[in-house]
Protein backbone atom coordinates (compact mmCIF):
# COMPACT_ATOMS: atom_id res chain seq x y z
CA UNK A 1 0.00 0.00 0.00
CA UNK A 2 1.40 3.37 -1.25
CA UNK A 3 2.03 5.55 1.64
CA UNK A 4 0.11 8.79 2.23
CA UNK A 5 1.52 11.88 0.54
CA UNK A 6 1.94 14.64 2.90
CA UNK A 7 1.15 18.38 1.96
CA UNK A 8 4.06 19.77 2.09
CA UNK A 9 4.48 23.67 1.14
CA UNK A 10 6.15 25.01 -2.01
CA UNK A 11 9.64 25.67 -2.12
CA UNK A 12 10.98 29.13 -2.76
CA UNK A 13 11.88 30.50 -5.59
CA UNK A 14 15.28 31.31 -6.19
CA UNK A 15 15.60 35.36 -5.24
CA UNK A 16 17.09 37.30 -7.97
CA UNK A 17 19.20 40.57 -7.85
CA UNK A 18 16.14 42.21 -9.54
CA UNK A 19 14.40 41.37 -6.23
CA UNK A 20 16.48 42.43 -4.01
CA UNK A 21 17.41 45.68 -6.11
CA UNK A 22 13.12 46.14 -6.03
CA UNK A 23 12.59 45.96 -2.27
CA UNK A 24 15.37 48.27 -1.70
CA UNK A 25 14.23 51.28 -3.71
CA UNK A 26 10.67 49.97 -2.44
CA UNK A 27 12.05 51.22 0.92
CA UNK A 28 14.40 54.45 -0.26
CA UNK A 29 11.23 55.83 -2.31
CA UNK A 30 7.91 54.99 -0.64
CA UNK A 31 8.67 53.92 3.06
CA UNK A 32 7.20 57.51 4.33
CA UNK A 33 4.36 57.75 2.25
CA UNK A 34 1.86 55.56 4.31
CA UNK A 35 2.93 56.74 7.50
CA UNK A 36 0.15 56.64 10.29
CA UNK A 37 -0.05 57.93 13.73
CA UNK A 38 -1.43 53.66 14.69
CA UNK A 39 1.53 52.16 13.37
CA UNK A 40 3.77 54.60 11.70
CA UNK A 41 5.86 53.48 8.70
CA UNK A 42 4.96 49.60 8.88
CA UNK A 43 2.74 49.83 5.98
CA UNK A 44 5.86 51.08 4.13
CA UNK A 45 7.67 48.25 5.17
CA UNK A 46 5.37 45.76 4.16
CA UNK A 47 5.19 47.30 0.63
CA UNK A 48 8.85 47.22 0.68
CA UNK A 49 9.56 43.51 1.60
CA UNK A 50 6.78 42.04 0.38
CA UNK A 51 8.76 40.96 -3.49
CA UNK A 52 10.98 39.07 -0.89
CA UNK A 53 8.21 37.69 1.32
CA UNK A 54 6.24 36.44 -2.34
CA UNK A 55 9.33 34.77 -3.70
CA UNK A 56 9.96 33.11 0.18
CA UNK A 57 6.78 32.12 1.34
CA UNK A 58 5.13 30.90 -1.71
CA UNK A 59 2.62 28.80 0.43
CA UNK A 60 -0.81 31.12 0.79
CA UNK A 61 -1.04 30.38 4.60
CA UNK A 62 2.91 30.88 4.88
CA UNK A 63 2.28 34.42 3.28
CA UNK A 64 -0.14 35.73 4.76
CA UNK A 65 1.49 34.58 8.07
CA UNK A 66 4.81 36.57 6.75
CA UNK A 67 3.01 40.05 6.05
CA UNK A 68 1.49 39.85 9.12
CA UNK A 69 4.45 39.74 11.18
CA UNK A 70 5.99 42.39 8.63
CA UNK A 71 2.97 44.94 9.20
CA UNK A 72 3.70 45.88 12.96
CA UNK A 73 4.67 48.55 14.22
CA UNK A 74 8.35 49.70 13.04
CA UNK A 75 9.73 53.50 13.21
CA UNK A 76 13.03 54.89 13.01
CA UNK A 77 15.10 57.42 11.17
CA UNK A 78 14.17 56.78 7.18
CA UNK A 79 17.65 58.06 6.51
CA UNK A 80 20.23 57.06 8.43
CA UNK A 81 20.18 54.15 9.75
CA UNK A 82 16.50 51.90 8.21
CA UNK A 83 18.13 50.94 5.17
CA UNK A 84 20.90 48.59 6.89
CA UNK A 85 18.00 46.98 9.18
CA UNK A 86 15.48 46.59 6.18
CA UNK A 87 18.77 44.85 4.18
CA UNK A 88 19.45 42.46 7.26
CA UNK A 89 15.79 41.82 7.48
CA UNK A 90 15.72 40.90 3.73
CA UNK A 91 18.77 38.82 4.50
CA UNK A 92 17.11 37.02 7.58
CA UNK A 93 13.11 36.76 5.30
CA UNK A 94 14.95 35.22 2.37
CA UNK A 95 16.86 32.67 4.25
CA UNK A 96 13.72 31.93 6.12
CA UNK A 97 14.35 32.93 9.48
CA UNK A 98 11.72 35.06 10.36
CA UNK A 99 12.01 34.97 14.13
CA UNK A 100 15.48 36.62 13.52
CA UNK A 101 14.24 39.25 11.03
CA UNK A 102 11.43 40.57 13.54
CA UNK A 103 14.33 40.54 16.52
CA UNK A 104 16.64 42.75 13.92
CA UNK A 105 13.49 45.06 13.14
CA UNK A 106 12.60 45.25 17.16
CA UNK A 107 16.31 45.32 18.41
CA UNK A 108 17.57 48.21 15.79
CA UNK A 109 14.81 50.49 15.21
CA UNK A 110 15.29 52.28 18.25
CA UNK A 111 19.03 52.81 18.44
CA UNK A 112 19.43 53.40 14.61
CA UNK A 113 17.02 56.23 15.24
CA UNK A 114 18.66 57.62 18.06
CA UNK A 115 21.90 57.75 15.69
CA UNK A 116 20.03 58.85 12.63
CA UNK A 117 18.14 61.81 14.54
CA UNK A 118 21.11 63.28 15.89
CA UNK A 119 22.67 63.60 12.69
CA UNK A 120 19.98 64.62 10.20
CA UNK A 121 18.16 66.44 13.45
CA UNK A 122 20.87 68.46 15.53
CA UNK A 123 24.16 68.08 12.66
CA UNK A 124 23.21 68.18 9.44
CA UNK A 125 19.88 69.89 8.96
CA UNK A 126 19.97 73.06 11.01
CA UNK A 127 23.89 73.58 9.49
CA UNK A 128 22.41 73.30 6.12
CA UNK A 129 19.54 75.34 6.65
CA UNK A 130 21.33 78.17 7.78
CA UNK A 131 23.43 78.16 5.65
CA UNK A 132 21.00 77.94 2.52
CA UNK A 133 18.70 80.73 4.32
CA UNK A 134 21.78 83.08 4.26
CA UNK A 135 22.49 82.60 0.59
CA UNK A 136 18.74 82.90 -0.12
CA UNK A 137 18.56 86.04 2.23
CA UNK A 138 21.34 87.26 -0.02
CA UNK A 139 20.08 86.43 -3.36
CA UNK A 140 21.64 83.65 -4.33
CA UNK A 141 19.68 80.62 -5.60
CA UNK A 142 22.71 78.29 -3.89
CA UNK A 143 20.47 77.97 -1.20
CA UNK A 144 17.84 75.84 -2.51
CA UNK A 145 20.11 74.08 -4.52
CA UNK A 146 22.12 73.36 -1.24
CA UNK A 147 19.13 72.26 0.46
CA UNK A 148 18.50 69.89 -2.90
CA UNK A 149 22.26 68.15 -3.18
CA UNK A 150 22.18 67.65 0.49
CA UNK A 151 18.92 65.23 0.10
CA UNK A 152 20.19 63.70 -2.67
CA UNK A 153 23.59 63.04 -0.96
CA UNK A 154 21.82 61.35 1.90
CA UNK A 155 19.38 59.31 -0.38
CA UNK A 156 22.56 58.39 -2.50
CA UNK A 157 24.12 56.96 0.91
CA UNK A 158 20.81 54.57 1.30
CA UNK A 159 21.94 52.04 -1.43
CA UNK A 160 24.72 51.22 0.60
CA UNK A 161 23.59 51.23 3.71
CA UNK A 162 20.99 48.51 2.69
CA UNK A 163 23.62 46.44 0.91
CA UNK A 164 26.00 46.82 4.35
CA UNK A 165 23.26 45.62 6.52
CA UNK A 166 22.34 42.60 3.74
CA UNK A 167 25.62 41.53 3.97
CA UNK A 168 26.47 41.69 7.65
CA UNK A 169 22.55 39.96 8.56
CA UNK A 170 22.69 39.21 12.35
CA UNK A 171 26.37 40.13 12.66
CA UNK A 172 24.34 43.74 12.53
CA UNK A 173 23.50 43.71 15.85
CA UNK A 174 26.55 42.90 17.51
CA UNK A 175 28.94 45.42 15.44
CA UNK A 176 26.22 48.09 16.44
CA UNK A 177 25.59 47.11 20.11
CA UNK A 178 29.25 46.53 21.21
CA UNK A 179 31.62 48.83 22.39
CA UNK A 180 28.95 51.60 23.46
CA UNK A 181 29.07 52.59 20.01
CA UNK A 182 25.86 54.17 19.45
CA UNK A 183 26.37 56.02 22.57
CA UNK A 184 29.33 57.22 21.23
CA UNK A 185 28.34 58.32 17.78
CA UNK A 186 25.30 59.97 19.35
CA UNK A 187 27.31 62.37 21.87
CA UNK A 188 29.88 63.37 19.12
CA UNK A 189 27.34 64.16 16.30
CA UNK A 190 25.31 65.63 19.29
CA UNK A 191 28.85 68.06 20.39
CA UNK A 192 29.45 68.69 16.83
CA UNK A 193 26.33 70.11 15.92
CA UNK A 194 25.80 71.84 18.69
CA UNK A 195 29.61 73.80 18.25
CA UNK A 196 28.57 73.94 14.78
CA UNK A 197 25.03 76.01 15.57
CA UNK A 198 26.71 77.85 18.71
CA UNK A 199 28.87 79.56 16.07
CA UNK A 200 25.57 80.78 13.73
CA UNK A 201 23.90 82.60 17.29
CA UNK A 202 25.02 85.94 15.97
CA UNK A 203 23.43 85.09 12.38
CA UNK A 204 20.28 84.07 13.61
CA UNK A 205 19.35 86.15 16.40
CA UNK A 206 20.04 89.43 15.27
CA UNK A 207 19.58 91.19 18.76
CA UNK A 208 21.03 94.57 19.42
CA UNK A 209 19.71 97.26 21.80
CA UNK A 210 18.72 101.25 20.72
CA UNK A 211 19.93 102.37 24.21
CA UNK A 212 21.82 105.50 23.97
CA UNK A 213 22.74 108.63 26.31
CA UNK A 214 24.60 112.20 25.97
CA UNK A 215 27.77 112.75 27.78
CA UNK A 216 29.25 115.94 28.00
CA UNK A 217 33.27 116.21 27.48
CA UNK A 218 35.25 119.30 27.46
CA UNK A 219 37.13 119.69 23.98
CA UNK A 220 39.95 122.42 24.59
CA UNK A 221 37.62 124.24 26.94
CA UNK A 222 34.54 124.18 25.69
CA UNK A 223 31.65 122.11 26.84
CA UNK A 224 30.89 119.14 24.00
CA UNK A 225 28.06 116.70 23.90
CA UNK A 226 28.98 113.41 22.97
CA UNK A 227 26.13 110.33 21.97
CA UNK A 228 27.16 107.07 23.56
CA UNK A 229 25.97 104.20 22.47
CA UNK A 230 25.17 101.47 24.03
CA UNK A 231 25.31 98.71 21.41
CA UNK A 232 29.21 100.28 20.84
CA UNK A 233 30.18 99.80 24.26
CA UNK A 234 28.70 96.16 24.57
CA UNK A 235 30.47 95.39 20.79
CA UNK A 236 33.15 96.35 22.80
CA UNK A 237 33.17 94.20 26.37
CA UNK A 238 32.29 90.68 24.32
CA UNK A 239 30.56 90.95 20.63
CA UNK A 240 27.30 89.53 20.14
CA UNK A 241 26.81 90.14 23.87
CA UNK A 242 22.86 90.23 23.82
CA UNK A 243 22.44 86.89 21.45
CA UNK A 244 24.68 84.86 23.47
CA UNK A 245 22.85 86.15 26.67
CA UNK A 246 19.22 85.10 24.92
CA UNK A 247 20.35 81.33 24.17
CA UNK A 248 21.77 81.42 28.48
CA UNK A 249 18.44 82.50 29.31
CA UNK A 250 16.47 80.08 27.24
CA UNK A 251 18.94 77.15 28.16
CA UNK A 252 18.75 78.34 31.63
CA UNK A 253 14.60 77.95 32.11
CA UNK A 254 14.87 74.72 30.29
CA UNK A 255 17.74 73.13 32.95
CA UNK A 256 17.03 74.98 35.91
CA UNK A 257 13.60 76.24 35.68
CA UNK A 258 12.31 72.69 33.91
CA UNK A 259 9.97 74.31 31.64
CA UNK A 260 8.85 73.33 28.29
CA UNK A 261 10.50 74.40 25.21
CA UNK A 262 6.45 75.94 24.52
CA UNK A 263 6.66 78.01 27.43
CA UNK A 264 10.30 79.23 26.68
CA UNK A 265 9.23 80.53 23.43
CA UNK A 266 6.28 82.17 25.07
CA UNK A 267 8.69 83.73 27.63
CA UNK A 268 10.99 85.01 25.00
CA UNK A 269 8.50 86.11 22.68
CA UNK A 270 7.57 88.27 25.75
CA UNK A 271 10.59 89.76 26.08
CA UNK A 272 11.09 90.45 23.15
CA UNK A 273 7.71 92.80 22.68
CA UNK A 274 8.40 94.13 26.36
CA UNK A 275 11.88 94.88 25.11
CA UNK A 276 10.48 96.33 21.80
CA UNK A 277 7.92 98.58 23.12
CA UNK A 278 9.98 100.10 26.24
CA UNK A 279 12.56 100.53 23.36
CA UNK A 280 15.65 98.45 24.77
CA UNK A 281 15.74 95.76 22.02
Amino acid sequence: MASPVRNLPPISEPMTKQDINKAMWRHIFTLQWSWNYERMQALGWLWSILPVLQKTYKDPAELKVAMQRNINFYNTNPNVGSPAIFGAAVAMEQDRQPDVADSLKVGLMGPFAGIGDTIMAILVRPIVAVIAAAWAISGSAGGAWLMFLTSVAFIATMPWQFNLGYKQGLNMVTEVASGGKIDQVTEAASTMGLIVIGGFIPSILGVTTPLAFARTLMVDGKATEKIVKVQEVLDQILPFMLPVLVVGLAYWLLRNRKLSPVWVLITLTVVAFAGSLLHVL
